[in-house]
């Protein structure tokens, strides 16, 4: 007993008690688990690569026709004949139109009666000029009869030239009935059917237009111009054209005409193209987008499309180094091409770019690499044909 009373006095004592609180702490705290460091977020990455690409210029254009031609009657008349088809492709010299002829034929025949009655008073006239001038050399006939003689003969002379000139006239007129083609074309719908009475000049029969090759008008700013205009001066600039449906058009020309001045209403200078069309398939007076190719050869740092944000300070992109920490790095923007963009400033060759995962990092953070995305290597001038550098805004 008295052993046993010992132990529990023993037990109660303070600092027995401050051992076992002690134990009992040590005891808890091992019982915890250890704290874990935070899991890296995932991000996939891009290289961003120096390449050389075309350099072109977008722009919105009209097509127009080389030539256009107002078909019209130079006399007045009723309309017999029309022997073409609408929208049919003629050719220069074939017949379009044909106005009644009957009045100009009586026209042309009665200037032919007058002008044989004038020749005949002229032959006339200079058989008697030939008879007095011999009668006066002879002292037979007075100098006044003989000079009153040529004056008959000058006089039938000047009746039978202006008889020649009706004729001429008449004869003009009634070639004028018979209207044709003076080009080449295709030609449009007719405005005045068979019958109906058409006005010298002011009457528009039918137009034809030249389809190939054809023309497309398009009007940069003046610091686009200022763009085109080195690259200009070293050569015809090479333009293609998207139809409205968004097809790229397969035949490429030139620009053959930039005005002499701007518009000061607009700011803008008119340029022009020559666009061969040989399946005639292009018409005058569509809306196209112009692409003006500046050089093959650019030199570009391109990135893929999705690593490139936005917000209110401007463009900018996620960049990783070679210790997985994040960098925000603000960029100016270039053109697109194709389904990736040129950065003009904020990424040098070489650097990992941020592809996917971009919305949930921020930078310093550090992050886990999964995978390299493919960025789009360089491409050799054979590879890279029909490729394009564009504006992100057609000016």
């Amino acid at each position: 007993m008295n052993c046993r009373y010992e132990w529990l006095t023993a037990v109660r004592s303070p600092a027995c008690l401050m051992v076992c609180f002690s134990l009992l702490v040590a005891a808890c705290g091992d019982s915890k688990p250890k704290a874990e460091s935070p899991k890296k977020r995932k991000v996939e990455v891009a290289k961003a690569v120096d390449a050389q690409i075309p350099l072109t210029r977008t722009f919105v254009g009209t097509t127009a026709a080389i030539k256009l031609v107002e078909v019209r009657a130079k006399v007045q008349g009723y309309l017999n004949e029309r022997p073409f088809t609408e929208g049919s492709d003629v050719k220069k010299g074939d017949v379009l139109f044909v106005i009644d002829q009957r009045p100009f034929q009586a026209e042309v025949a009665k200037y032919k009666a007058e002008l044989e009655q004038n020749q005949a008073k002229l032959t006339f006239a200079q058989q008697q000029l030939v008879r007095y001038k011999k009668l006066a050399s002879d002292s037979f006939a007075s100098v006044q009869k003989y000079e009153s003689m040529q004056s008959n003969a000058l006089q039938a002379a000047g009746e039978v030239a202006a008889s020649q000139a009706s004729l001429n006239n008449a004869q003009l007129d009634l070639d004028y009935t018979t209207i044709t083609a003076p080009i080449d074309g295709r030609i449009g719908n007719t405005q005045v059917n068979i019958g109906n009475l058409v006005s010298a000049e002011s009457t528009l029969l039918t137009t034809l237009v030249q389809l190939d090759p054809i023309y497309v008008y398009f009007s940069p700013s003046e610091a686009a111009y200022q763009d085109l205009a080195p690259y200009q001066a070293k050569g015809p600039l090479k333009v293609e054209i998207a139809l409205a449906s968004g097809a790229i058009y397969p035949h490429a020309g030139t620009i053959d005409f930039v005005d002499n001045q701007l518009d000061p209403s607009t700011g803008t200078l008119k340029m022009r193209a020559v666009i061969p069309n040989p399946d005639e398939t292009q018409r005058p007076g569509q809306y196209v987008k112009v692409k003006v190719t500046l050089t093959d050869d650019h030199k570009a740092i391109l990135v893929p499309a999705p690593v490139v944000a936005e917000d209110e300070a401007g463009h900018y992109l996620f960049v990783v180094d070679k210790d997985g920490k994040v960098e925000r790095r603000s960029i100016k923007l270039g053109p697109a091409h194709q389904d990736q963009y040129v950065v003009d400033e904020g990424v040098k060759a070489g650097e990992r770019v941020v592809v996917k995962g971009l919305q949930k990092i921020h930078g310093g953070e550090l992050v886990e690499v999964t995978q390299s995305a493919k960025s789009g290597a360089t491409k050799t001038n054979a590879e890279k044909k029909g490729a394009s550098l564009t504006d992100q805004k057609a000016k």
